[in-house]
């Protein structure tokens, strides 16, 4: 399969961030600083990323609070991650003239700070401007004096009347390049390769929307608008659940589902009367008893280990209304378990999901 990872010309010198209002926003990668000393962990976001603590061999803290280490694994590319919010940690540190180590004290803030914002003479104290502590973004941090830092606390005034600048330290992300790989493997299953045998047949029909052929750019602001985590699942662009039938990725068909999600609402294996012919195609969920001239349904409950066969019927029609209530309900109970994960106007779409028989 081609591998090639389709671009933007422009990619090599920009790339998406999120301000201050956890908008996406577009930089040239040169007023971003390169990540010296990369480690491999599994990000919270595409704009995550984690840096090696100044004055420290084995510590590493990102700009969500995030701070990890390697110090007592012999693999170094595995790491244990220390507690989030407001909390403190005992960090090692490397003397610069022997090198033996020393511990220090510190918290998430004060890392993020260091690494991430950029400091201020006579501004010390740090100031969470949702007023969650536990919120270590940096973008949520603010450095204040003291004065203003007790004025704050004592709610005589808010950090936008104090009308302080405050810049932050871009790191270059990997934000960009993963949604190109996304993309790519999209073009691909929609026909855009050179191996087309590698494909699976369920999507011969998908095709993607000439605004992201044309732009692949528009995908990759789409995605990165769109994307979000779930846990530790793999994240897939679903074209199903807002789409017309048509197959089509485009900009108002797609979103963006946990695997689980996405792989409980596929609906594209059929099965047949008699013979892989499009006359004796069943409808979803629907098998056929030759031996007793009937149909049934089949369905297996997500969380359940075994298929569950369903009445049988005198039509195909019939064994389908039955499945059709089993997999709405299925559908149903999935959707609760994920309700606090995924964002609310796909919810509110399972809540109205129709199954359909083709």
């Amino acid at each position: 399969m081609n591998t090639e990872i389709i671009t933007d010309n422009l990619e090599q010198k920009m790339q998406f961030i999120l301000d201050e209002n956890s908008k996406l926003a577009e930089i040239s990668k040169e007023q971003c600083k390169p990540v010296e000393y990369p480690i491999k962990y599994k990000l919270k976001n595409a704009f995550e990323v984690f840096v090696r603590v100044e004055g420290t061999k084995n510590y590493w803290i990102s700009n969500y609070g995030r701070c990890v280490n390697n110090l007592n694994h012999k693999d170094k590319n595995t790491f244990y991650k220390h507690k989030e919010g407001k909390c403190h940690y005992t960090i090692y540190e490397i003397d610069k003239m022997d090198g033996s180590r020393w511990k220090r004290d510190t918290t998430p803030e004060d890392l993020v700070v260091d690494a991430f914002l950029v400091r201020y003479r006579g501004r010390y104290k740090v100031w969470h401007k949702d007023g969650d502590e536990s919120n270590n973004w940096y973008k949520n941090l603010l450095m204040v004096t003291p004065d203003d830092y007790r004025a704050l606390k004592s709610g005589k005034v808010t950090w936008q009347k104090l009308n302080l600048e405050q810049e932050y330290i871009e790191y270059q992300n990997k934000a960009s390049y993963n949604a190109y790989k996304v993309y790519n493997g999209i073009r691909a299953r929609c026909g855009d390769i050179k191996d087309k045998d590698n494909i699976h047949s369920c999507y011969n029909k998908s095709t993607m929307c000439q605004e992201w052929i044309d732009n692949p750019k528009k995908f990759v602001k789409w995605y990165l608008e769109h994307y979000y985590e779930c846990s530790d699942e793999e994240m897939d662009v679903d074209k199903d659940l807002f789409g017309d039938g048509s197959g089509m990725y485009a900009p108002d068909f797609c979103c963006i589902l946990p695997k689980g999600l996405n792989t409980l609402l596929a609906n594209n294996k059929k099965h047949y009367k008699e013979g892989e012919t499009s006359e004796n195609t069943l409808p979803l969920g629907v098998r056929y008893n030759s031996k007793t001239d009937k149909y049934y349904g089949e369905i297996t409950f997500t969380g359940m280990n075994r298929t569950i066969t369903l009445s049988e019927w005198n039509t195909s029609e019939e064994a389908f209304s039955e499945y059709k209530i089993m997999k709405q309900a299925d559908i149903l109970m999935v959707a609760a378990k994920y309700k606090e994960n995924i964002p609310d106007y796909i919810y509110d779409k399972l809540l109205k999901i129709k199954v359909r028989p083709y």
